[in-house]
């Protein structure tokens, strides 16, 4: 329970930033605005058309017109009815975003299949394995951050990171829809850490605006956003949302955060290293990585038992859909970190 006193402040300097660091809504991308207006089956062979000529293309166009659809969803600044309601566009957008959202999974994730018959004694263990050893957990491009990643690379890392997680908060709480029992217990715990048990200067999204702060990048990264943000950045920004926004995917979207939770741990001790090897270790720019290595074991840990000890106890098709998110995860996080580490390589970074 909050006291009435602490809400009252004006808390922490920085709270008196705007969040998230985006920009006003000034109208979709040409392509999707003609993509709206499409009828849906001619959406359908619009993305097959473009799958088969061009794959860059169709990652750019697919992944772009997801970020607009969930920039809706959330309706911050940057969404196209910020403290508007349109019926007929909404309308739009959500037919859009079905069919954005199959052609994400079907063409262009394509995880792995889910074994059969699994109950959730065997699925704990499957996932326990599963999250301890998928090809996300020590991918080489953690080790290039550590290693050999540029200064300048590694600032343009930090801005892909702030954005992948600026609404983490939010994420989390939709996550919390539609569970009860254990399951609910242990995602309502992770949503405390994440704002912070009830401190502002503590949520974790805090923590970004401390980073901005201290490498002087509120306008730059606003800048980056609007003119050089890569596609693939938002590959597992999307896989998750595509999960969470969905009411009949919540068990996917489980699995999902659990296999992204225990990444955590590997990634962000490279990262950490990566920043101190070119001197972008002060505190308020490590903060965010430095916290979630110490906390997030322990929420990996709590989701595993979340779904060991539901009551009642978990189907196995439910126990299918918690492995088939994790799998997604698997197959998003794995395209991205590829891109990325070509993308931070190439010589002009």
């Amino acid at each position: 329970m909050l006291n009435v006193a602490d809400i009252r402040e004006d808390g922490p300097a920085l709270q008196q930033r705007e969040w998230p660091p985006v920009d006003p809504f000034d109208g979709f991308a040409a392509g999707f605005r003609e993509f709206l207006d499409l009828a849906d089956e001619e959406r359908h062979s619009l993305l097959a058309r473009l799958h088969a000529a061009d794959p860059e293309r169709h990652g750019a166009f697919l992944h772009e017109a997801l970020g607009a659809v969930y920039g809706y969803v959330y309706g911050y600044a940057d969404s196209p009815l910020h403290l508007a309601t349109d019926d007929a566009l909404e309308a739009r957008l959500l037919q859009a975003k079905l069919i954005l959202e199959r052609e994400l999974e079907a063409r262009f994730l394509q995880p792995e299949p889910v074994p059969d018959g699994l109950g959730p004694e065997e699925g704990c263990a499957y996932l326990r394995e599963f999250v301890a050893r998928n090809r996300g957990v020590l991918h080489p491009f953690f080790d290039t951050i550590r290693d050999r990643t540029s200064p300048a690379a590694l600032r343009e890392f930090l801005r892909i990171e702030v954005i992948r997680n600026e609404v983490v908060d939010d994420e989390v709480a939709l996550l919390v829809v539609g569970l009860q029992g254990a399951m609910k217990k242990v995602v309502s715990s992770n949503l405390w850490d994440e704002c912070g048990n009830g401190r502002l200067a503590g949520f974790h999204t805090y923590w970004l605006r401390r980073l901005l702060e201290r490498t002087g990048d509120w306008d730059g990264i606003r800048a980056y956003r609007r003119k050089d943000l890569p596609w693939f950045a938002r590959i597992t920004s999307n896989s998750f949302n595509r999960v969470l926004t969905r009411p009949g995917l919540k068990y996917q979207a489980y699995g999902h955060f659990l296999v992204t939770e225990a990444w955590v741990l590997p990634h962000f001790e490279r990262v950490v290293d990566g920043l101190r090897r070119v001197g972008l270790d002060h505190q308020d720019v490590g903060i965010y990585f430095n916290a979630h290595i110490r906390i997030d074991p322990h929420h990996t840990e709590e989701l595993l038992a979340g779904l060991l000890h539901q009551r009642p106890s978990l189907s196995v098709r439910e126990v299918a859909e918690v492995i088939r998110g994790a799998h997604a995860a698997a197959a998003a996080g794995t395209a991205m970190y590829r891109r990325l580490a070509e993308h931070l390589a190439a010589p002009e970074r």
